[in-house]
């Protein structure tokens, strides 16, 4: 009994010195992770009057979000989207389950030329997907030029051997449970 009034006053006395914000950044931190209950408090804490209100989100999210293994956390239709500067992908991704919302991915093109040589390229992006919903997203893919994909079809799922197609898919995710 004499440690819990010792251990309740040392608290007390470090909420006092260090303030009662700093205390609750870090029980939070540490009790929420991964959760959005976690990105919520934070936000309630973290308002600022020099960034806007997407920043302090994004910031939150960032600090809280956590690997998600899943592979249907995100799945969908997308394709390369071709401008005058830039080549980026494209499309739909929809969160197929009803307990996590998907706040980043990380995704990979693979690109098969005539012979059956593979280039990968990679990219990723924070994006929101509530559960059992979807969005739109896009992303540049750096180091590519629209002549790669120039008369390329998807590749066959059941293909062995791709050649003269690309396909893409994504490698990582992050989310936040409810």
């Amino acid at each position: 009994m004499k440690n819990f009034i010792i251990g309740g006053l040392l608290c007390l006395v470090a909420a006092l010195v260090i303030g009662v914000e700093p205390l609750q950044r870090f029980v939070n931190e540490t009790t929420s992770k991964g959760t959005l209950r976690g990105v919520e408090t934070c936000l309630s804490y973290s308002s600022s009057e020099l960034l806007s209100t997407e920043a302090v989100r994004s910031t939150c999210v960032l600090a809280f979000q956590k690997p998600l293994y899943a592979n249907d956390h995100a799945t969908g239709k997308a394709g390369p989207r071709i401008d005058q500067r830039s080549v980026s992908w494209g499309g739909f991704l929809e969160n197929k389950t009803h307990d996590y919302v998907t706040t980043w991915i990380r995704l990979s093109v693979r690109i098969f030329d005539v012979e059956g040589n593979e280039q990968t390229f990679s990219a990723e992006t924070p994006i929101w997907i509530d559960p059992l919903a979807q969005t739109e997203f896009r992303v540049e893919l750096h180091d590519t030029n629209a002549e790669q994909f120039d008369n390329l079809e998807f590749c066959e799922s059941e293909d062995a051997a791709p050649k003269s197609c690309i396909s893409w898919g994504i490698t990582e995710m992050m989310g936040l449970s409810l």
